[in-house]
């Protein structure tokens, strides 16, 4: 197959290599270029009562040294990848919320009798504060943090490379890591090259760091990793081939 036009991942690795992976499949080439990487503080979490599991990544899953005393825990997962992995991880009981960390709450709320306690795993950056937002709707929440992420520190070599040559396409997975790629960019001295890119971003919340700076994002339909590839590849089919 012919190498199709560049797009630049910007997500988290180790999550970076699997979006690539499909990115690749579709027929594009691409180019890895992670703003941060998982620091996984492999703990040994145990249910201490709770009566339910929620994630707000995958993440959390593999920094866990054993899962084996959650897996009798329902889980509830902000999106389908999430979910996706619990599910593999052996947990049979998965809820995905497709969406955020509202949603996620008000799945759970909806899901659990009033009083009953969640234990949400999380990294050390959240989005939202998932433990106070359960607490509104009526159930307790403790958060542990299982990770957290170390900023890269410039872009990677290829990446460098697509956006001096010409145009591509960049792939947002969160607020967090659109203005860590545009800092990017800046401190390679690069900022110029914005305006050629075509930036695609898997929530509105993703690409206000985007908007802030004057640049347009095509959002994909939903909140998850299959709806952002299908944005590419509705992108790619509007503009004639990948």
């Amino acid at each position: 197959m012919k190498p199709g036009r560049p797009v630049v991942i910007t997500r988290t690795q180790p999550g970076n290599a699997r979006t690539a992976r499909a990115v690749r499949a579709m027929g594009f080439t691409a180019i890895a270029c992670p703003v941060s990487q998982v620091v996984r503080s492999r703990s040994l979490i145990h249910a201490n009562g709770a009566d339910a599991l929620a994630l707000t990544s995958a993440n959390a899953l593999q920094a866990l040294r054993d899962i084996g005393p959650l897996l009798h825990l329902p889980v509830f997962t902000v999106g389908e990848g999430t979910a996706k992995a619990a599910r593999e991880a052996g947990f049979a009981s998965v809820t995905s919320a497709d969406g955020d960390a509202e949603a996620l709450a008000r799945t759970i709320a909806r899901a659990l009798p009033a009083g009953c306690h969640v234990l949400h795993l999380s990294g050390e950056d959240r989005a939202g504060d998932l433990a106070g937002m359960l607490e509104v709707l009526g159930l307790s929440a403790t958060t542990h943090t299982v990770y957290r992420t170390r900023l890269a520190r410039g872009l990677t070599a290829r990446a460098r490379a697509a956006l001096a040559d010409g145009p591509a396409i960049v792939l947002i997975h969160s607020a967090r890591g659109a203005a860590r790629f545009l800092a990017l960019v800046d401190a390679a001295e690069l900022t110029a090259a914005l305006a050629r890119l075509e930036f695609i971003a898997i929530s509105e919340r993703a690409a206000v760091p985007l908007h802030t700076r004057g640049l347009k994002a095509h959002i994909a339909a939903q909140p998850a990793e299959n709806s952002l590839l299908a944005a590419l590849d509705e992108l790619a089919k509007r503009r004639g081939a990948p």
